[in-house]
């Protein structure tokens, strides 16, 4: 993984730098073997004005394309709108290296006159040379982004599948604690005690054994954040839990999602928005619309809470990475944390 990164990071550094050569190189190329270009001579100089903002022109249609359009919209399959937005690039970029050499140079340099359709038809084949440059350049890129995300989404899951081998015995021992456990607090007639290890041991069985899916049934995901919000209220005060406003609507049958992928932001609430000495007013809300299912969280921010954010917490932006893997393009995350309060929204386009 870092020898990944530095090779990456050495990439990002020399690639500029190979742009920059290959630049410079076309243009002193065409400037030491070309005399003419249309009515533009190089013996008087008045070759070097329109080779100048030929290339400026050139570059830019390359990178717009290259670095720009073609990751917005090929990536995203949207070739309708790219292909409307490249040829909207193309003819602007034709006609405005036109209009520079026919109102500036060969008015002012030139002593043979050309028409402007000529000119027109010299920029055509000129800028249709670098854009298929740019295509062949930004397609690969994206290709190999492509590729690179793959080999990583590999190496993440071989890696997640080690920790959780790696970690199977201890959740294991401690499930069979929380039974015995339970046992003895149902013997004892201690029915508080025996409901909050059931809903945790329910909460273990569905980490342990039914949440290894790629998708999961959205009932029992919302069954089991359920659970860990109820007991999360248990083990506040009563005057605690009654500044805790939870509400849960949808009809949750027959959909599936991703397991784990909302309970992040709702631990989050919890981690940072509890103070024993101070009011904590937290708002969470799940509600399915449709196919589209939409979690509203909101916490006010403690001091404590903002120097965790600001610190070493790894929660959100982990579900973050989560959400633009197992949804892209069918999310919308926001996240507020400009005032007093700390405010979520996610929607997630499910099946």
């Amino acid at each position: 993984m870092l020898l990944g990164s530095l090779d990456l990071q050495k990439r990002n550094k020399i690639e500029p730098l190979l742009h920059i050569v290959v630049w410079i190189s076309l243009f002193l190329f065409i400037w030491h073997t070309a005399y003419t270009i249309g009515p533009f001579r190089k013996q008087d100089g008045s070759i070097y004005f329109p080779l100048v903002w030929s290339t400026c022109l050139s570059i830019m249609l390359f990178y717009i394309n290259a670095l720009f359009l073609i990751p917005l919209y090929i990536s995203k399959k949207r070739y309708k709108h790219y292909f409307v937005y490249l040829i909207l690039l193309y003819v602007f970029t034709v006609l405005l290296n036109s209009i520079l050499d026919q109102l500036y140079s060969i008015s002012l340099f030139s002593t043979e006159k050309e028409s402007m359709w000529s000119d027109i038809a010299m920029n055509i084949q000129s800028k249709t040379i670098i854009l298929s440059l740019s295509c062949g350049y930004g397609l690969t890129k994206l290709w190999i982004q492509n590729q690179e995300i793959q080999q990583q989404l590999v190496k993440d899951k071989l890696s997640t599948q080690l920790k959780y081998l790696k970690a199977q015995i201890n959740p294991h021992f401690l499930f069979n604690t929380l039974n015995m456990a339970y046992s003895s607090a149902t013997k004892n007639n201690d029915v508080v005690t025996a409901e909050i290890i059931e809903k945790l041991s329910g909460l273990m069985r569905y980490m342990l054994y039914e949440s290894n899916d790629d998708k999961v049934s959205l009932e029992k995901e919302i069954c089991y954040i359920d659970n860990t919000v109820k007991l999360q209220l248990q083990r506040l005060s009563p005057e605690l839990a009654s500044q805790v406003n939870y509400k849960i609507n949808g009809e949750w049958q027959n959909h599936k999602i991703a397991p784990m992928i909302l309970i992040p932001f709702i631990e989050n609430v919890f981690k940072h928005g509890i103070i024993l000495s101070q009011r904590s007013d937290i708002t969470i809300s799940i509600f399915l619309k449709g196919n589209i299912l939409v979690l509203e969280t909101k916490n006010y921010k403690f001091e404590h809470s903002i120097q965790e954010n600001n610190s070493s917490g790894i929660g959100l932006p982990n579900a973050r990475e989560r959400l633009q893997l197992l949804y892209p393009n069918q999310h919308i995350l926001e996240i507020d944390n400009s005032g007093s309060f700390f405010n979520v929204r996610l929607q997630i386009k499910i099946n």
